[in-house]
Formats: C-alpha cells, structure tokens, sequence
C-alpha cells in the first residue's frame, strides 16, 4: 500500500547497527531498507550516506510509497557523497516526481465501435453523479485503445480513472495505469485486483454471482445443490465459483452439466444432465421397455431420480426460461409454491415423494418478461442481481426515474453498477492520486442504487445481493 509509514520505518531502522567501514557501492545495492535506514542513522551526513539514501529510496518506491522515497532524495541532497550519484538521484526523482493534476477523473468506455451501445449506457448512468468533472476517453473497445486512452488521461492531469469495461480492456488499461502510478476503478466484471499499484475493481462478478448463490444454498439450508451452466465463459466462470464455494461450505455438489448456448435444442443437454440416457440409466431403459405408448410417453410419465435440492442456472432470462421449461416436461417437481401437496406429489410419482428443487438464477434472469416466458416452469424461481430496479431503496429508485427520463427505459444493472462506481471514485478523488488510490483502498457507499458497498483487502467492491423471486407475471423482493 502507498502511504505515508516514516516513523514506523524510522523506528525499527534506528536499532539496526552495521559496520559503517564496509559500505563499499556492491554492499549499498544489496541493503535491505532496514539495514539501509540503519547505516543513514549513523552517517548522517557522511559519505556515502547519499549513496545509501538512494538503495533506501528505491526500496521505497518499489514498494509503492513514492512520499517516502521523495523524503530520502531530499535527504540525499545535502549528503558530502551526493555529487557521486547526482545523476541516479535525479533520474529517480525525475520518475518520483507527482504529474500535475486538475481534479479531474477520466472514465474510459467503448463510445464507438461495435461496444457502443454499452459505453454510450454506462456513461449515462456515470454523468447523473454530481458535481464532477468527467473526463469521456473512447478506448473504441479494443485494448490499444483503453492503453492510450490511459496515457491521454494522465497529459490531461486526471487524479482517477473509471472503467474501462471489457476484461481484455480492463487489463491493457490496468497495465498502463499502473505504470503511471494513477488509480484506475475497473468496470469489468471479472476476478482481479491489485491496491498497492492502484488497480480496484468496482464492480461484481460472474464469479462473485456464484459464490452469492452458494452462500444462498447454506443460509436457507439446501444441503445437495447443483449447477447447470452455458457453455460459454461467463456461465463456467459463474459454475466453477458456485461449486468451489459451495464445497467450501459444505454443501454436497450433486449435479454438474453444461448446454451449448447457442444452439436451437437444449433437450440432448437437459437429459444427460438429469441422467435421462437410457444406455446409461437401466431403470430408465426398463420404464421405456414397459410403455406402450411410446418413447416420449415413457418419458413423461418417468419419475427421475434427481439428487439436489437446489438448481442454479447462471444465463440470460430467455435461454432460462426454456432451460426451465424442461425440467417439469421431464418430470423434475420444482418449487414453485411454499408448500406442495406432498400427496398429490406422492401419488403422481408412484407412491414414493419425489426431490423438490428450488430454481436459482442471477442477474440475467431480471427482466419483467420471464414470468411470462418461464410460465408456471419459474414460479417460486429465485434471483440474485446487485440492482433491484424499482423494488430497492430510495437511491435506486431516483437513479431509475433519472435513467428513464434520459433514456426512455430503465437502467440495467450494468448501469446501476457504473454509477454506485462513479460515486465512490467521486468520494474518493483527492487532491493528489496518492491520497485518491489511499481513500480508493478504505472505499465505502452506505447506500447506492445497488445497495451498500464496501472495497476489501483484495481491491474489489462487496456487495450483498437483492433475492427476488418470481410471483405470478412480477419478481417481487423474497420474504
């Protein structure tokens, strides 16, 4: 972390004593920052304290506390041995050296290219925080382009960078950043941050979504859980955080199974994933044997054995909708009120009580048209999503009727996410960037539009998600 640490670093150099006879150039490049703040206590002004000065400079810089390295040059300067390393001393002053600044924070977004639409969205949402010179770079999408968007950024003299968005972006722009010293707020959503070059992520998660809905699963006491994911980055992102967490909490993982995201059938991916293979399932193979009605018959009537209590679906609201559909056409009972009839349940599937399932989604299932689409298949079906829309608190609800006014229609969660970011850069700006990237670090927004955040140690922003549930043609917040 950058900071300001000079009385404690002072303090437990001064008990570190060395023999001042050998400090020849080869033993001061191999110093450690104790040993080095040791020797200047005892030089003093001595040669070759502004040689030791220097090691201990570096050492301070390489670990991020750029005030405190500028401090040992300056100590440096009046030392008898200066005019021996002038030329080292000011080619690191020179790069400690704090670029002017003007107050301004650059935000980062694809305003053109094939992006656009979501940068020209995210900036909207950014422009209703007040009282903030916002600097709009287009990084075109493209990583060269949020690269040089960062450059631009620092000649411009801004204290912060927001965004960019795409996780290719995020990464060239965190690079450069990083180089330049100047905090950047990332809001891509994927794992990954680093505070002490001054790289935060501000926003959530495929995998933080996953480890949401396992926390989920323990809290509301789903013992046997399982996930069903598209076959695409995201979804595994969002599967594998969701098994490794649950696992870690003790929940027993009991499903596992992918479909392809692009095609037109899911029905081959549903039942491999529900064991409805017959060359694999006798008992199946047996029940098709028995029925004379025919293949699709036996397959209705089948009761599956099915080993979760809990499904998790990471897609979209549209593809989830169908991926629901299945599982009652296939016999799986989902929980789609409080208390089932567990006679009735009993008696359709053969005198045994089957696996009632509880459907979980994330923020891709939040669209007001799943209850139609869904139909009975996700009633009762959970949502996790950071933003609730209009079902949250007051700062949500002002950011949807800003957005609604500007736009025509509702802000998404993306959205949402860009501008609890954009307030919490915009309570972090300071005067200079090294005391910015130090409030970035304790960053905290007691209400947003996606409710209350906080940065933890890693440098990415905690949030708790809003649980809604799907209640006749609305979502309504869950009890």
């Amino acid at each position: 972390m950058h900071g300001e640490h000079h009385e404690t670093r002072a303090g437990s150099a001064a008990a570190v004593a060395i023999d001042l006879t050998k400090l020849d150039p080869a033993t001061i490049d191999e110093l450690d920052e104790a040993t080095a703040r040791g020797a200047l206590d005892q030089l003093g002004d001595r040669a070759p304290a502004a040689r030791v000065a220097l090691r201990a400079a570096r050492l301070a810089h390489h670990q991020g506390d750029d005030a405190d390295a500028r401090g040992l040059l300056a100590r440096a300067a009046s030392a008898a041995d200066e005019h021996d390393v002038h030329a080292q001393l000011t080619a690191l002053g020179k790069e400690l050296a704090e670029s002017p600044v003007d107050g301004s924070i650059a935000v980062l977004l694809p305003l053109s290219g094939r992006y656009a639409a979501i940068g020209g969205e995210l900036r909207t949402a950014i422009e209703l925080v007040p009282d903030v010179k916002w600097r709009f770079l287009d990084t075109r999408g493209e990583p060269d382009g949020a690269a040089a968007a960062v450059d631009a950024a620092v000649r411009a003299g801004a204290v912060a960078i927001l965004g960019p968005v795409g996780t290719r972006e995020a990464v060239a722009a965190a690079r450069e950043a990083a180089v330049h010293d100047v905090p950047i707020a990332l809001l891509a959503p994927a794992d990954g941050a680093d505070p002490s070059a001054g790289v935060f992520r501000l926003v959530t998660s495929p995998a933080d979504e996953g480890r949401a809905v396992a926390e989920l699963a323990q809290s509301d006491s789903f013992g046997s859980v399982a996930v069903f994911a598209p076959r695409d980055d995201i979804g595994q992102e969002a599967a594998d955080a969701f098994v490794a967490e649950a696992k870690r909490r003790g929940l027993s993982v009991t499903g596992e199974g992918t479909y392809d995201p692009t095609g037109g059938d899911l029905e081959p991916d549903v039942k491999t994933f529900l064991n409805l293979v017959p060359a694999k399932n006798p008992r199946l193979a047996e029940h098709l044997a028995a029925d004379k009605l025919g293949r699709k018959h036996a397959l209705q009537t089948f009761s599956p054995d099915i080993p979760f209590s809990l499904l998790y679906v990471p897609d979209r609201y549209d593809r989830a909708a169908l991926v629901a559909a299945f599982l009652p056409y296939f016999n799986v009972e989902l929980r789609t009120q409080e208390f089932p009839d567990q006679a009735k349940l009993t008696k359709k599937h053969g005198g045994h009580m089957p696996q009632v399932v509880q459907l979980v989604g994330g923020a891709g299932w939040h669209h007001p048209s799943l209850p139609v689409r869904g139909g009975d298949a996700v009633q009762g079906a959970l949502i996790l999503d950071v933003f609730p829309g209009d079902l949250g608190g007051d700062v949500a609800q002002q950011l949807e009727a800003a957005f609604q006014q500007k736009t025509g229609r509702p802000p998404s969660s993306a959205a949402a996410e860009a501008f609890d970011a954009a307030t919490m850069v915009a309570k972090a700006r300071a005067t200079t960037r090294a005391q910015t990237r130090a409030n970035l670090a304790r960053a905290r927004l007691d209400d947003g539009a996606c409710g209350p955040a906080s940065m933890d140690v890693d440098g990415e922003v905690l949030r708790a998600p809003t649980i809604l549930e799907v209640s006749g043609d609305s979502l309504v917040v869950a009890p």
